[in-house]
Formats: structure tokens, C-alpha cells, sequence
């Protein structure tokens, strides 16, 4: 069947005089249909925490919440630091939770970032200690809530406790000062800087990592005219294959080579890696412009989801926070 010519079909409806009752109908339901998710939205922005997570442990609701709120604001933005903002809102509700609401939440979130026109970036976070006279905290508040920080220490998602003891959170802290300088001389997230050395060298445990100090999983490919070696890899699903890879003296050399090897490939940048500060859209960017071909059982991408899942499961982000204030 052949296809129709869209330039006619404009000139046909344009022939027609009068509103047919379809198009008033057509009308009446958009509209109906635009305020009923007007309404919707407005409901979920104003519903309390307990009307958000019901019966649930608050102790684990909680810190989801406020992962969750300190996200919505850092879009494309900058990092808000979801403990420092647990730590003033239990201060400021007196440790009861059931009403405070999403709207408040995010209205004190927003108070952590401010515009700037310095740095990599046109927003900065705030010092806590500014928030705090900002909404005016008395001195005994204040005490409060730095005692809430250092409960808050080794709290990540799903309310668990990890200390430096743990080995994740020890190569976290042998990737930090490495992932923070690519930061300010790349403008890539040390979340993603340091969640991708998680997955492509399995927490420092992989042979490519351990034999060649490569915690990226960087190939050697004809642009490379440093040492290499050869791994086996696994690339879409379930495919094996053996490919050359890139070694280094140092974990540092190899942190400094990624930063590198990103900024001076195209595509990452085509893909809008360096257009934003907040991690899971430089995840998205490092998927689409193939960092991974990784897939789940059906086909679907799933590098992205890897990293943002790492990175809200062991705090990645708050270091993100962490470098937005230097």
C-alpha cells in the first residue's frame, strides 16, 4: 500500500470548516487527562513519608527517601549529600518521620546547592555548616546534627553498616584521591570513576587487575603504544572472546589513562558524558556510546543500570558531593 502524502493530507484538513464532534470530544478528553496527572503529580509531591513507604521499617525506608530526594535535586545540577540532609531533617522533625512530606524535603535539599560562575560547573554545594544558619539552627540544633553525621558514617542503602574493615569500602578509599583529581582535570564523576573500576575489575580481585594493574578493562587497540596483554573477555550476553588489553605500572598510571582514553575518544563526548555532573546520566552516556556492550537475558543494555545500582549501594555519590565542595 502506498504511503500517504502528509503535505496533502494537511491541505485536505485544511479545507475542513467547523469543529467535528470528535475533535471537541479528542479535545475535552486531553485536557480531562492532563489535569487528572496534574493531580497525580501534585498528590505524590505533597504525600508524607509515611504515606510514601506505609508500614515499612523506617529505619530502611529512610535512607531510600533520602537517597531518592537527594537525586531529584542533583539532576543535572550538582551532588547533594543525602546523609547531610537525613541529619537535618531529623533534627528539624524531632526524629518523627510518619509527616514529614516530599515537597518540605526537597525544598531544604534544594538549599545545599547555589549557582556559581567558577569551576567545571555552574552550580557548587553549599558547606553544611552554611545550610545550617541559613534555616537559622540554634547551637544545641547544630550539635544535633553533627551528631546525626556521625551516627550516619557507615550507614548505606538499605540501612547496613560498612566501616573501612570491609574490603569494598577499602578499594572505594584506594580509588578516591585518584577518581577525584580525574575529576577536576576531566569533569568525570568519581562515582563513575570508581563504580567502573568495581565492575571491570571485580572490587580489584580481576587477574587483568591484579597482573596489570588495568582496573578499567581498557583494550589495547592500534592507538596504544604501551605494554599489553592478552585476557580472555566477555562481550554482548554470553560471548567469549580473547582481546589485548592495556597494562600499567600503577593503579594511579591506570586511573590517570582512563581519564585520558575518554576524553580523547569522540564518542563519549558525542554522548554527552562531560555534559553533565550527576552520575546516572554519565552512566546512560558511558552505555550509549559503548564503554560496554554488556547485556541482560533478552537483549537489553544494561551497563548503565550496573553502575548507578553500585554507586546508590555503597554512598559513590556522596564522594561526587564530596569533590563539588573543593
Amino acid at each position: 500500500m502506498a504511503k500517504k502524502n502528509i503535505n496533502s493530507f494537511k491541505k485536505k484538513r485544511k479545507k475542513r470548516k467547523g469543529k467535528s464532534t470528535f475533535g471537541i470530544l479528542f479535545k475535552c478528553t486531553l485536557i480531562a487527562a492532563c489535569t487528572f496527572f496534574a493531580v497525580v503529580a501534585a498528590f505524590k509531591i505533597t504525600q508524607t513519608f509515611q504515606e510514601l513507604f506505609g508500614p515499612r521499617d523506617i529505619e530502611d525506608s529512610k535512607v531510600q527517601y533520602y537517597i531518592d530526594i537527594a537525586d531529584e535535586v542533583s539532576k543535572d545540577k550538582v551532588q547533594v549529600n543525602w546523609k547531610e540532609l537525613l541529619a537535618v531533617e531529623t533534627v528539624l522533625n524531632d526524629g518523627d518521620f510518619s509527616e514529614i512530606k516530599k515537597n518540605e524535603s526537597l525544598k531544604i535539599a534544594e538549599k545545599f546547592i547555589e549557582r556559581t560562575s567558577e569551576g567545571v560547573s555552574p552550580y557548587k554545594i553549599k558547606k553544611l555548616s552554611a545550610v545550617l544558619d541559613e534555616i537559622k539552627m540554634n547551637s544545641d540544633q547544630k550539635s544535633e546534627v553533627d551528631k546525626n553525621m556521625k551516627d550516619l558514617e557507615t550507614v548505606y542503602l538499605g540501612n547496613k553498616r560498612l566501616d573501612s574493615s570491609d574490603h569494598r569500602i577499602a578499594f572505594i578509599n584506594q580509588m578516591e584521591e585518584g577518581a577525584i583529581e580525574n575529576y577536576k582535570e576531566y569533569g568525570i564523576l568519581p562515582s563513575i570513576s570508581i563504580s567502573q573500576a568495581i565492575l571491570e575489575s571485580g572490587w580489584g580481585s580481576s587477574k587483568l587487575s591484579k597482573e596489570s594493574n588495568n582496573m578499567f578493562g581498557i583494550k589495547a587497540d592500534k592507538r596504544w603504544t604501551g605494554t599489553k596483554v592478552s585476557m580472555p573477555t566477555g562481550e554482548y550476553y554470553n560471548t567469549k572472546i580473547v582481546a589485548n588489553f592495556r597494562s600499567y605500572s600503577s593503579v594511579n598510571d591506570s586511573i590517570k589513562d582512563y581519564g585520558k582514553f575518554l576524553t580523547e575518544n569522540s564518542r563519549y563526548r558525542k554522548n554527552g558524558l562531560f555534559d553533565s555532573r550527576f552520575y546516572m546520566s554519565q552512566a546512560q552516556a558511558l552505555e550509549d556510546a559503548g564503554y560496554s556492550t554488556k547485556q541482560n537475558e533478552k537483549g537489553e543494555y544494561v551497563y548503565a543500570d550496573m553502575l548507578i545500582d553500585l554507586i546508590r549501594n555503597y554512598n559513590l555519590q556522596l564522594i561526587d558531593s564530596k569533590a563539588a565542595k573543593m
